[in-house]
């Protein structure tokens, strides 16, 4: 039976004989309950003398048929429960006193004396305390005293009842036994710990569910290291069919002894391999191929070809690392994925394989005490059971499985007392590892790992340890693009008719912007998707986040956030500083937290939005000097929340001071021209105020920002005043001008921009004469393989218009018509003969539209143009 049970069972039966059994009757009782030679004995007699002392003190009057609280039934089943092993709840205990009129009230001093002169008793009573350990007892006995201030406030009362008390003792013993730790209870709890960890990084939006795609070794990595008897027969069979024949013919050839490589020798017998011996027969292998590595090293031929046979094993050495390896050290930047990856490896391999685990985040730790954090995560309702016997059962569970136990602590720099788990975490690990069948996984940003956490480089397992200091193997190729965006889109349930080129590489560019336009369009139908509006885009989820924010920090009762509470003004004051200082990046952040208490707070958000995040920043002064500071994730959302904290806030407060940081701080020499000049032009195009839209449309960048901006708005806020500067710009064969041409051509599709599409570029070339033509167009396209700045490649694009009528159905074709049109105008360009071999094969397939082309374009006052046409209509005999 468990000590816990039978202290249940002493405790309460000893209250039984103290209230109903008379003097006389109260030895044979006794030695029916509590055999001799047992601690029950001795605790019978400092409850005894905890009684008879504390009555001596406190003295009571029955004859009113009143009892003293700790005669009461309460005090039995839920007091004692609470107090000592923390069961129930204070509610409980409240609602049952509370029907029971016939105990005397206690004041808070009563109880305060009743627990300390018992504890006191306890702990100086060291035949008990032997007795206790020597019977497996743990110390939940001898820490009672930390419960009294939660039950001093509650009054008792009862009336006796024998059989009830009796009832209950029952009870207790049944439920006791029911909830005993065994290895298929500490199975079914892990897999439920992982499954709500997994929802909850679900819901906080850190684990997007199926959009990790596996491109390098890392997650292979893992799994070697995470389930290493199962992997050990892959790896012994692909490092035992090295092939060193070839080597041996070149050796012979040389004269030298051939090389001798037996790696068969080394083979388990069937069921050698588990839990208990796996990392030392690995280790054997690694070993092995070491050394034949080495030797092949020390052979004296030539560098290149050693080398060709040296390789051979550094792969299979890699995989030999990471199976024999205990602990796995992730360590990225901010933003990488850390998280997604762990989860998803937790969701598609760890539960998938039934392999024992239990995932923890670095907020979720205590520092002072890793060994109950992680108890209470895997039994957060069974809080009693101890360390040990855990560690006893999962051990059973594991040599049974052939499985490892894994422990995942995800971001360990989120932790509050990072510097504090720092030490901790050392000797925790340290102590697991004693245990064969542990294996760990921790995740950590860079810089935070090298300020706070580089003492595990010089831990007592860093020879076991392995570390992933990156999750991005490769650059993404195009079509592992294309995927990652269905993958987002499809988990997002974002649905479109279709996506423009250039909207298209917006997303797939910038793996941060294709998520924060996930989160501002999920779960919606958008029409066909032609250009991303950050302006529109930026709002909208800076609204979605910060209503989401503030609900989850409301809702978080650590934090006790109530009433007008915005995490905007946390977001403002950062915005705010910067301005003031003139500085945007690293802004210290004990200079925006007004209330210390906030700290924690602030800390925990930092750590799980991707809008603002905090780093570590060296002191130039001192290299052991550091603090932490914000910054944004995302330079183009600060300033997006610079322009409008301009606008709404400095311009309302001085418009000098308006003018004048924007004359400063908008330039060419900082870093806010290129966000800041973008969001303050789509400031200026709303015309609210007259004076704002004078200041900014006088600044130096406001020409070129207008040219590469226009055609960011959308379609229906073009006006013509904006055309007229448009065709002033190409008439004027602007720097710029280039680039407006190439914009215009790509609103080909002219169903969706009905107002500024590349029909006013054909209107516009109609109207130009010959001269005007050549130099504002024709000169703005390269004609060589290599390509020149700012011109348009015209060998890609007429190849692009050629592939879409080669390999496209004949209705897709229709969709780009206006881009076959295009090649009219392009008749007097350089090679002409290919953009018109391009038009003939268009033409002879689409022939009512072709027409309708030509007969268009022939309006052209470009003579040589005109000219070019009614050459290629004679030239095929065609009939407008």
């Amino acid at each position: 039976m468990e000590p816990v049970t039978l202290t249940i069972i002493t405790y309460v039966s000893l209250k039984c004989v103290d209230q109903f059994i008379k003097e006389e009757g109260y030895g044979r009782f006794k030695k029916l309950l509590f055999p001799e030679k047992k601690y029950k004995n001795q605790l019978v007699k400092i409850i005894y003398e905890t009684i008879e002392d504390f009555e001596q003190n406190h003295k009571y009057d029955s004859s009113n048929g009143m009892f003293p609280f700790y005669h009461s039934q309460i005090f039995f089943e839920h007091l004692t429960l609470y107090v000592l092993f923390k069961k129930g709840t204070l509610d409980e205990i409240k609602d049952d006193f509370n029907k029971f009129p016939k105990i005397i009230q206690p004041t808070p001093k009563d109880l305060e004396d009743f627990y300390s002169l018992f504890t006191e008793k306890l702990n100086a009573d060291t035949v008990l305390k032997k007795l206790f350990i020597d019977e497996n007892y743990k110390n939940q006995i001898f820490d009672i005293s930390k419960s009294i201030e939660e039950v001093t406030a509650l009054v008792v009362s009862v009336k006796t009842d024998t059989t009830s008390i009796r009832t209950s003792v029952e009870s207790l013993v049944a439920d006791n036994e029911s909830k005993k730790l065994t290895p298929e209870k500490i199975s079914q709890a892990l897999k439920a710990q992982v499954n709500r960890q997994l929802k909850k990084q679900i819901n906080s939006g850190k684990y997007l569910q199926n959009t990790f795609i596996e491109t390098g070794e890392q997650k292979d990595d893992l799994r070697y290291l995470c389930d290493s008897v199962f992997y050990s027969e892959k790896c012994f069979y692909e490092s035992s069919i090295l092939d060193f024949r070839y080597f041996n013919n070149f050796l012979a050839k040389k004269k030298h002894s051939l090389f001798n490589y037996d790696f068969e020798k080394l083979k388990p017998a069937n069921g050698e391999m588990t839990v208990s011996n796996c990392t030392a027969l690995i280790s054997k292998w690694h070993d092995y191929l070491v050394s034949k590595r080495q030797e092949i090293t020390d052979i004296k031929i030539g560098s290149n070809e050693k080398y060709k046979f040296e390789s051979k094993f550094r792969d299979r050495i890699d995989d030999l690392e990471f199976l024999r390896a205990r602990v796995a050290l992730i360590t990225e930047t901010a933003g990488q994925g850390k998280t997604n990856f762990l989860c998803d490896f937790s969701e598609n391999f760890l539960l998938k394989r039934e392999i024992p685990t239990a995932f923890l985040t670095g907020t979720e730790v205590n520092a002072n005490d890793l060994r109950q954090s992680l108890l209470q995560r895997i039994f957060p309702d069974s809080p009693n059971y101890a360390f040990e016997e855990f560690l006893n059962n999962l051990k059973t569970l594991c040599y049974e499985q052939s499985k490892f136990f894994v422990l995942v602590i995800d971001g360990i720099n989120e932790n509050y007392n990072s510097k504090l788990l720092s030490q901790n975490l050392e000797t925790f690990v340290s102590e697991l590892l004693e245990h064969d069948f542990v294996k760990i996984v921790l995740s950590c940003r860079t810089e935070y790992y090298e300020q706070n956490f580089s003492n595990l480089e010089a831990s007592s397992f860093k020879k076991e340890t392995k570390k992933i200091t990156s999750l991005l193997s490769q650059r993404p190729d195009d079509d592992l693009k294309k995927k990652l965006l269905h993958i987002y889109f499809n988990h997002f349930k974002i649905e479109h008719h279709g996506i423009s080129n250039k909207a298209h590489e917006q997303l797939v560019e910038n793996f941060l912007l294709l998520r924060i336009f996930c989160e501002a369009y999920q779960n919606q139908k958008l029409e066909s998707i032609e250009n991303i509006y950050k302006e529109e885009l930026f709002e909208k989820y800076y609204e979605i986040k910060s209503e989401e924010i503030n609900k989850r920090l409301k809702s978080n009762d650590e934090f006790k956030v109530s009433g007008n509470f915005d995490i905007k003004n946390f977001i403002q004051s950062v915005v705010e500083f910067m301005i003031q200082e003139k500085t945007y990046v690293n802004v210290p952040l004990d200079k925006i937290i007004a209330d210390p208490n906030d700290r924690e707070m602030y800390v925990r958000f930092l750590d799980e939005n991707i809008l603002v995040k905090r780093d570590i920043q060296t002191d130039e002064k001192g290299i052991f000097t550091s603090s932490e500071v914000v910054n944004f994730t995302f330079d183009e959302f600060r300033d997006f929340l610079i322009s409008r904290y301009l606008v709404e806030v400095l311009y309302k407060k001085s418009v000098e001071e308006f003018a004048s940081f924007i004359e400063s701080q908008v330039n060419d020499k900082s870093p806010l021209l290129e966000g800041c000049s973008t969001f303050l032009f789509y400031v200026s195009r709303k015309g609210l105020d007259k004076s704002l839209h004078e200041i900014l449309i006088k600044q130096p960048w406001f020409e070129a920002v207008f040219s590469k901006c226009i055609f960011s708005l959308k379609d229906s806020q073009v006006t013509k005043e904006d055309k007229k500067i448009l065709k002033e710009k190409l008439l004027n064969n602007e720097r710029y001008s280039d680039s407006i041409i190439w914009n215009l051509i790509i609103r080909y599709n002219t169903a969706y921009y009905k107002n500024l599409s590349i029909e006013f570029l054909f209107e516009l070339l109609r109207e130009l004469n010959s001269e005007q033509y050549a130099n504002c167009f024709v000169n703005k396209f390269g004609t060589d393989r290599w390509g020149h700045s700012r011109l348009i490649s015209q060998e890609n694009l007429v190849n692009q218009i050629d592939d879409i009528l080669e390999k496209r159905e004949a209705d897709d074709v229709l969709y780009y018509e206006k881009l076959f049109e295009l090649l009219i105008y392009m008749f007097t360009n350089k090679d002409r003969w290919n953009i018109q071999s391009t038009y003939e094969k268009y033409f002879f397939r689409h022939a009512e539209q072709g027409k309708i082309h030509l007969t268009k374009a022939l309006e052209s006052k470009n003579e040589i143009l005109i000219k070019a046409i009614k050459q290629f209509i004679s030239s095929y005999e065609i009939r407008l």
